[in-house]
Formats: structure tokens, sequence, C-alpha cells
């Protein structure tokens, strides 16, 4: 018990005899004082991401104003932007769409010549070309010059499969002739009153690439489409080469050799500008199909009418034959996107074999030793 009040009473003692320490303050430094009421200095700014080089995709920038006629229509041209101000007659916007023709073979150039007429008999306002139109310049110019008579607007972008300067050169030669024909990477959105049409030239994977001299697109390109996308007063439909990165062996992306593979930046692109439509067309065995949203797990079928349509036309190229996804086998291919009331459909056209005549007229359409220089 006396232990007891001991420990208690030296407790006690404790507390009296420890009082609380006080906290100096503490002295600003001089520098502190100087810098007092002035403010905050701003954050550095961003770091620019990496251009693509202009001759591949021109920035979406105002640039001189001219015209362009389309037989009968004028569109204006505002730097990289080509604007058709008329609405189309009938109220529907239709497209024709081409996959890969790769070259100017006598088989292509005669596949072309039925393209031609199946785009005439469906009334179409435009031709969309959606890269690998040639391995040199002088193919790309005499495929171009089969789709010119049409005197619609035919937009061209570069694939994975053009050297940069045969791309221009060759498209420059077949615009000599035929003013209609325009080059995506130079106009790189074309405004129509129902329809705006924003392209994504090259590819994003330079391995794949079959020139050292191919286009490569960056992420500021693909920040770009975004930005016009979201801009946009009309919906959207995107043109690339290459498909955006989906799921399943239902995808525009679907390659039997490895499985899906496709672009994310340009699946995410699509949400992220909440674009509706798009034409993508590399990877050839998945074609002929479209889908209601980038990963690609609902087909749309032909003549369905959908709110957001992303469309594989399928290889153009009628040299081979090709296996495709769908357990078919194509000998060149070809689509039509139409958009009316906000609404998407689709239709294709699968060329025969060719006939005794056409294998005739194919063998005199083989490009000649001047044309392969």
């Amino acid at each position: 018990m006396n232990r007891i009040r001991i420990v208690v009473a030296l407790s006690a003692l404790s507390l009296v005899a420890c009082p609380e320490k006080k906290t100096e303050p503490v002295k600003a430094t001089a520098l502190e004082v100087k810098d007092a009421g002035k403010p905050t200095p701003p954050p550095p700014p961003p770091v620019a991401l990496a251009r693509a080089d202009k001759e591949c995709a021109a920035p979406i920038d105002p640039g001189p104003a001219s015209e362009l006629k389309f037989g009968e229509r004028v569109g204006k041209v505002d730097g990289a932007r080509l604007i058709f101000a008329d609405k189309d007659a009938d109220g529907a916007l239709v497209l024709g769409v081409l996959g890969p023709i790769n070259e100017d073979s006598g088989e292509n150039l005669v596949a072309l010549k039925k393209y031609v007429k199946f785009f005439g008999d469906e009334k179409v306002d435009a031709i969309v070309v959606t890269g690998d139109v040639g391995e040199k310049a002088s193919g790309i110019t005499r495929v171009l010059k089969e789709l010119g008579p049409t005197k619609v607007p035919v937009l061209v972008v570069i694939g994975n499969g053009e050297c940069r300067a045969d791309f221009t050169d060759g498209v420059a030669a077949a615009a000599a002739g035929f003013p209609n024909i325009v080059n995506l990477t130079q106009i790189r959105e074309v405004q129509f009153p129902e329809l705006t049409l924003l392209s994504l030239p090259g590819y994003h994977d330079g391995e794949y690439l079959k020139c050292k001299t191919g286009c490569l697109y960056l992420p500021s390109t693909v920040e770009e489409v975004v930005r016009e996308a979201k801009s946009a007063t009309t919906p959207v439909a995107l043109i690339a080469h290459g498909p955006p990165h989906g799921n399943g062996n239902q995808a525009l992306d679907f390659a039997n050799a490895g499985g899906n593979v496709g672009d994310e930046a340009i699946a995410k692109a699509i949400t992220e500008g909440k674009i509706a439509f798009g034409f993508f067309s590399n990877i050839k065995e998945a074609g002929a199909r479209a889908v209601k949203e980038p990963a690609g797990t609902t087909l749309v079928k032909e003549g369905e009418a959908s709110a957001t349509l992303y469309l594989n036309p399928g290889p153009a190229d009628s040299t081979v034959g090709w296996d495709m996804n769908d357990g078919t086998k194509a000998i060149g291919l070809a689509a039509t996107f139409t958009l009316k009331d906000g609404q998407g459909t689709w239709k294709s056209l699968r060329l025969k074999p060719p006939t005794a005549a056409e294998k005739a007229e194919a063998k005199k359409l083989a490009p000649s030793a001047a044309d392969e220089k």
C-alpha cells in the first residue's frame, strides 16, 4: 500500500516538474520573404507530340481557299478541308467503298470496270479507296484512271503498302487528267451536308510498312481526328487502312494467322470522338462484313439500318483468290455505304470468275514494260 502511494506521488511530481515545452516559430528564409505575395508561376506547357510527315498526313488546319469541280458539283477547299454545301437531292448519301487493289494487273483493271458499273447503278455520290492502291506510281495512276471517269469525288488514302513518293506522284498524275481524284493525305476532312469524312492515312505499326518510306501515323494524327470528330456538326465516318482492335473472330481485324491485330488507338478514337461510321480494309480475310461496334462482336447484315456501322469491304484485288473468314472464296469485292436519316446500311458486290472474253481483255490491259518503270 505504501509503495502504491509513493509511485502516485512521484508520478504527480513528474507532471509538475516537466512543464510543456514551447515551440519556437520557424523563421522565413530571406528568399521566402522576397517572394512573398508573388503569384505562383504557371506549370510548364505540355511537351508537343511529334507530328507525322506532311506528305503522309497534312495537319487539319485552315489554309488557302480554292474550288474543285466534280461534274456538276462544286467543292470548296479550305486548307486540308473539302466542303460540299448542297444536300443530296434524294436525301441519301451513297458512297462506293474499295479495299486493297494492290496492283494494276489486267485482271484488276477488268474488275475496276465492274466496280465502276456497280457504283453507277447504285448512284454513288463519292468513291472511297481505303489504301494499298498499287506498288508503283505508274500503277497507282493506272488504277485511279479507271475510277476518274465517274466524275464523283474519288477519295484515296494511303495504306501500308505504298511508298509515300510513289503514292503522291501516282495520285497527282491521275488527278491531272481527272481533278475529281482527291489525295486524302492532303485533304484530311471532307464535309458533306449529311456526313463528315475524316482520314487517318498510313498505318500504326512500322514493322508492317512494305516500304521504308511508307507512312506511319502517330498519336498526334489520331488526336487530330478525335478533335475534328468532336467539333463536327454532322455524323462522322473514319477512313483508315487498318481497322480498330477488335474482339473475336467476327471483328474486322481478325487475321486467320494472328487473331485480332487492329489498332487500339483507333478503337479508342472512335469511342472518344463518338465516330459513328468507318471504312477499314487491311485485313483482307475479315472483309465483306460490317459490325456495330469497334470491337466487332455484333454483325450488321446487308441492308440492315444501324446508327453505328463499321465496314470492311474486302479486297478489291481480283488477281488471286482470297479465303475469307466467312468460309467463302473471293475474287474481287466492293461495297456501298448509304446514310439516310442518320442510319447507315451497306451492300456488297462479289465478282464472279472471269469469262474467257474477260481473260482475253485482261491480257490486253496488262501493264507494259514502260508502265512498269
